[in-house]
């Protein structure tokens, strides 16, 4: 048997398409944009002692929570949820308690928290498995940043809750599954037969949603739409930058790079980012 492209190259292709992401077009970003944000990081230090859910202290009770949430898989730090899990619990709990509330208090997500290992999975459906595009990435990341996005994230999604969402917007919010979604489409098709009117669905697909997502332009909307600041914009802002990647092909590793575009999925923030990012699409 002769291969035309040898393991090396099909991983180079995959990691300029996944994480260099050399295929797509560099936008720039308006320098009024850039000032923007800039405006609402000075802010928002200044509203370090604000909110108390945009900036009150980690909690007891949301450190508690934290524990038996996520897989087995270890990230690149090599520990496992489970190994957490079953060692002395409330030693884990103050460990966890004073080095989060540091990182949090200092608007700061340690960069080893940000290194990710993103595992390929075919899509599923498609005819041709000879694109990067016919391949999606998951990222695996270290044990303490799947824990420390369980406090954050649910953080987020008490500020998300407040009506910021058009009514017909479903999936990674509270009682908006994308299951939902479906249960009302098949009503109203439902309906219309059974009034003897015609019914009809237009679908969109974003290609590489997540990885598109243009990270200078979402801390924009954060502040400006959603009006997040203090301790919680801070932590956004640091989680999405200076992230790295190495892609995981079978039981190897490739080199480490940087990951400068996307909200990273397979991540606890990821989705309700990528969200964020598109609240304003039913308005265009």
């Amino acid at each position: 048997m002769v291969y035309l492209f040898e393991d090396e190259e099909i991983r180079t292709e995959l990691e300029d398409y996944h994480i260099r992401r050399t295929h797509m077009q560099q936008k720039e970003v308006e320098q009024s944009i850039i000032k923007e944000v800039e405006q609402f990081t000075c802010v928002a230090r200044e509203m370090a002692d604000g909110d108390a859910i945009m900036s009150g202290e980690i909690l007891d009770s949301e450190i508690d929570g934290t524990f038996s949430e996520g897989s087995d898989g270890a990230g690149p730090d090599g520990i496992s949820t489970k190994l957490i899990d079953s060692a002395d619990r409330t030693v884990m709990h103050d460990c966890l308690k004073v080095l989060w509330n540091k990182a949090w208090c200092n608007g700061c997500f340690a960069r080893n928290w940000k290194m990710e290992n993103r595992i390929i999975i075919p899509k599923p459906g498609k005819e041709n498995y000879n694109e990067c595009n016919s391949y999606r990435t998951v990222s695996v990341t270290a044990f303490v940043s799947k824990r420390f996005e369980c406090v954050t994230s649910q953080r987020l999604m008490m500020v998300l809750q407040c009506g910021h969402f058009d009514v017909d917007h479903f999936a990674y919010l509270k009682k908006r599954s994308a299951t939902q979604a479906l249960l009302l489409l098949v009503e109203k098709v439902k309906k219309g037969i059974l009034n003897g009117e015609k019914a009809g669905a237009v679908f969109f697909y974003f290609s590489d949603a997540f990885g598109s997502v243009n990270r200078t332009r979402l801390l924009h909307k954060i502040g400006k739409d959603f009006g997040i600041t203090g301790r919680l914009f801070l932590h956004i802002q640091s989680f999405l930058s200076e992230r790295c990647a190495r892609l995981k092909i079978d039981k190897s590793f490739g080199d480490w790079f940087d990951s400068n575009e996307g909200t990273s999925a397979g991540t606890r923030l990821g989705p309700l980012l990528f969200i964020m990012y598109i609240h304003d699409v039913p308005n265009a």
